[in-house]
């Protein structure tokens, strides 16, 4: 695995992250609620629900996240003529399972990628996903 692979995943997750945390603060106003001390937060389930929306939405409808495309990496399948219907959404949503693992654990995300054979975060691996980089065409 060469060394640029690795910091393009990293990236592009940090990309990602940055654009999921200016979309939770635009949505701010509407979904967090006040407590006794007058002090304003997110529902923890309201939170999960908007990470994992603006994750699955991104990979079903353009199959890749908006880090993934500035740094040309793509999203495959192994076996992907054996891949129709909702088993593609399946596959998505359970890679997308295991994302909560990965940020309370970077290094879980981090030896995953550097230590498989193709480069796979434990999501990619479980649900048989693999991130390439897009040839120069």
């Amino acid at each position: 695995m060469k060394p640029t692979y690795l910091f393009k995943r990293v990236f592009a997750f940090g990309i990602d992250f940055i654009i999921l945390a200016l979309t939770v603060k635009i949505l701010f106003p509407y979904i967090s609620y006040k407590n006794s001390s007058g002090e304003s937060f997110i529902k923890t389930e309201i939170g999960l629900l908007i990470y994992y929306l603006f994750f699955i939405l991104q990979d079903v409808f353009m199959n890749k996240t908006i880090g993934k495309h500035i740094f040309k990496l793509q999203m495959t399948f192994d076996h992907p003529m054996k891949i129709k219907g909702y088993k593609k959404y399946f596959r998505i949503i359970i890679r997308r399972i295991f994302d909560l693992l990965e940020l309370v654990c970077p290094f879980l995300y981090l030896i995953t990628i550097a230590l498989t054979k193709k480069n796979q975060k434990l999501g990619d691996l479980i649900a048989k996903i693999v991130v390439t980089q897009k040839p120069n065409n």
